[in-house]
Order: structure tokens, then C-alpha cells, then sequence
């Protein structure tokens, strides 16, 4: 079977070509296009480690501000943009100015962090064989499918909308953003009046803001092509958020039946407590408090009961694409002649073996015991590295869920 998801063409700036099937590339070839992501990866990784980042001298530029003076510009602009319409909002961010600094400057830094670890894996995702990718997806499945059942979930449906057309929309969107990135890097070594310092740390934030929308447009040569693809897109996360309420329809309907049925009980048990607690002034909210506490218990209740049913499929299903990966890749490098004919006959042929069945149903048991074991919490560091995901993941239940 053949792992099917999104297009793999090639990638210009990574220099490994598409993926080659079966064992086309074995051996100490696999394991170079690890080698050779892994020295991109440390390559890239150096300007956020504060090392060079190449041989030979720097080219001296105009002098810039601090990257802390910088942050803080940029939240003077939005202040600027602000104060005629939410002028609270403009005196907030004004007053706490530093602290949304090196808020921002943090959260630009974990950004760039991850963007580099995962073009990383991204690198590697292109450059290893499809036999090899598949196990590694059905090992995936086995112990996460129940960890992220509605990320898994909008992948497919995304898949089924057209998933090659919707990821050369996001490339080319990625493209225009990393063109206005250049644009506006070169702008901020400008020194038209020749004083040593950049133009644009000479000039009011509203002037910021407006130039480096200037720098924007003119980097971007097709606005309606960006017009359509982000348009696309768009359309495509409204479908996909349709499709994930249709879905998981059945799991908030009972969420919200529980509460119903719990309620009355609950409220003669806590109502009591929780008027005294509030007192008289306050009793209105008593009803409303023990609804919505009631209603987040329930729902997180089904939705973890939700995992667990997604848990077992994604633990089969992975456990299958694993098995017959691994079979397969065996077979072409001819190790399935020296196992012993109690395990498989001699010739090997695949679909008259249950070698693959019993394989892939030991991984799916072991993936299944692993996620409910661990209550489908990821264990570190594999919840650092997934993190975008996992926020990924409670944004949709909350969407589903509560919008």
C-alpha cells in the first residue's frame, strides 16, 4: 500500500530531489540525506546562536538600534494605529511598552526556532525513501492518531479538498512573504543621507508603519495572484471547519446532553454552597456559573473519550501501514530468505503471509497501551517539538466545540 498525503515535488532550495520509491536509495545513502539535513539544519540555526554565520568578513552596514529599541517601535505603531479608534487599547500597550518588547522580541525568536526545526524536517521528509516515510507516518499514527484526532482529522479533509492545488497556494504565499522579508531587510540597511544610521530608525512610527507597507506592495509583483491564493485558503479553512462541526457533531451533542442530565443534581448539591459564597447580590450567577463549568466538564469528558475511540483506529491503521512498509522493504533487500519457514515460506510472497498482520497488530496494541497509558499527554522532549501542534490541536476542539 502506498502512503498516500500531499505532493512531494522538489525543493529547489533544499538540493534533494523528490522521493524515489522502494529501495531505490538504501543503505548509507538514506542515512546521508540525514547527515546532510542535520548540517543544513545547524547552518541555519546559527544566527539565532548568536554564531557566524559564514566565512569571511561582514559587510558593515549603516548602525541600527537595539533589537529591544526595535520591538518597542513596533508596538509605538500599533499604539499609533490604535489611538483614534481604541485609545484604552493605545495607553495599555504605551505604558507596558517594555514588557510587550521582549514579549515580542520571544515569541519572533521561538517562531523563527521552530520555522528552522521544522524546514529541517521538512528537508529530511523530501530526501528519505517513500518505504521509509511510510513506517515512520504508521509509527506517528500508532502513538499520537489519538493525541491530535481533530488535527488528523482537518489534515484529511484538507487532503480531500484538493490538498496538492491548497499547498501551492501556501507555497507561493510563503514565497511572497519571505520576498517582502528580503524587501524590507534591504530597507533597513538605507542611509540616504549618508549619517551612519539606518533611515528607518530616524523616523516616527506612524512613518515606519507606513513605509515598510510601501516596501510591501512594491516587493510584491502579482497582488492578484496573492489575492487568490489567500483566498483560497481561506475558503479552504471554512470548508474544513464545516466539515470538522459535521464530523464531530455527534461528540458535542452528547457532551451537551450530559450536562443537561447532570445539572438538576449538581445544582441541589453546589447551588447551596455557592449562593452563600457569592452572597445575595450575586445569586443571578449561581445558574449560570454551575451551566458552564458543567457543560467544559462534559465536553472535555467526551472529547477524551473521543481520543480513545480514535486512539484504536489510528493505532490499527498505523500499525498496518508500518507492517507493510517494513515487509516490503525487507523483501526488496532480500532479508525475508534468511528468517526462519516458521515465520515465512520460502519463496516469500506477502499476500499469502499473516506476517504483516500479526507485525502491525503488535504495534497497534503497543500504540494503543502507550496513548491511553500516558492519558494522551506527550512525553518530553516530544511535547516541546510539538507544541505548535498541540495548540493546533485544542484551537479546532475549542472551534468545533464552543463556535
Amino acid at each position: 500500500m502506498a502512503f498516500s498525503g500531499f505532493g512531494r515535488a522538489q525543493d529547489p532550495e533544499a538540493g534533494i530531489p523528490a522521493h524515489t520509491s522502494g529501495g531505490a536509495r538504501r543503505g548509507g545513502a538514506a542515512w546521508q540525506v540525514v547527515e546532510d539535513a542535520r548540517a543544513n539544519f545547524l547552518s541555519s540555526m546559527q544566527p539565532l546562536l548568536g554564531g557566524k554565520t559564514g566565512g569571511g568578513e561582514v559587510e558593515e552596514g549603516p548602525k541600527r538600534i537595539s533589537a529591544q529599541e526595535r520591538m518597542e517601535r513596533y508596538i509605538e505603531s500599533a499604539a499609533v494605529l490604535s489611538e483614534s479608534r481604541v485609545p484604552q487599547l493605545a495607553s495599555v500597550l504605551r505604558t507596558l511598552k517594555p514588557l510587550f518588547g521582549l514579549l515580542l522580541h520571544a515569541a519572533i525568536m521561538l517562531f523563527m526556532g521552530y520555522a528552522r526545526i521544522y524546514s529541517w524536517f521538512y528537508k529530511l521528509y523530501q530526501g528519505l525513501p517513500l518505504l521509509q516515510l511510510q513506517m515512520v507516518a504508521g509509527l506517528l499514527l500508532c502513538f499520537f492518531g489519538g493525541t491530535f484526532v481533530a488535527l488528523i482529522a482537518a489534515f484529511e479533509a484538507f487532503r480531500t479538498m484538493g490538498g496538492e492545488k491548497l499547498l501551492e497556494h501556501w507555497n507561493y504565499c510563503v514565497q511572497q512573504a519571505r520576498v517582502v522579508q528580503g524587501a524590507s531587510a534591504k530597507d533597513d540597511t538605507v542611509d540616504e543621507d549618508k549619517d551612519g544610521i539606518a533611515d528607518v530608525d530616524q523616523i516616527t512610527a506612524e512613518e515606519l508603519t507606513q513605509r515598510k507597507l510601501k516596501v510591501a506592495m512594491v516587493a510584491i509583483a502579482e497582488p492578484q495572484q496573492l489575492q487568490m491564493a489567500v483566498g483560497a485558503l481561506w475558503s479552504a479553512c471554512l470548508a474544513v471547519l464545516g466539515t470538522l462541526k459535521l464530523q464531530f457533531a455527534q461528540t458535542t451533542a452528547y457532551a451537551v446532553a450530559l450536562a443537561e442530565i447532570f445539572k438538576f443534581p449538581i445544582v441541589r448539591i453546589c447551588a447551596p454552597a455557592l449562593t452563600w459564597g457569592l452572597g445575595k447580590e450575586l445569586t443571578h450567577w449561581v445558574d449560570p456559573i454551575i451551566d458552564t463549568t458543567l457543560k467544559v466538564i462534559c465536553i472535555l469528558l467526551v472529547w477524551w473519550i473521543e481520543k480513545i475511540r480514535s486512539a484504536l483506529y489510528s493505532g490499527v491503521r498505523g500499525g498496518q501501514l508500518f507492517a507493510q512498509a517494513l515487509i516490503t522493504w525487507a523483501d526488496e533487500n532480500g532479508w525475508m530468505n534468511k528468517v526462519p519457514d516458521f515465520i515465512a515460506k520460502k519463496p516469500f510472497n506477502a499476500d499469502e503471509s499473516y506476517l504483516d498482520e500479526a507485525v502491525g497488530y503488535t504495534v497497534a496494541a503497543i500504540g494503543f497501551y502507550w496513548q491511553v497509558s500516558h492519558l494522551f499527554f506527550l512525553p518530553f522532549p516530544i511535547d516541546w517539538l510539538l507544541w505548535p501542534f498541540s495548540v493546533a490541536e485544542h484551537l479546532l476542539e475549542v472551534q468545533i466545540s464552543w463556535v
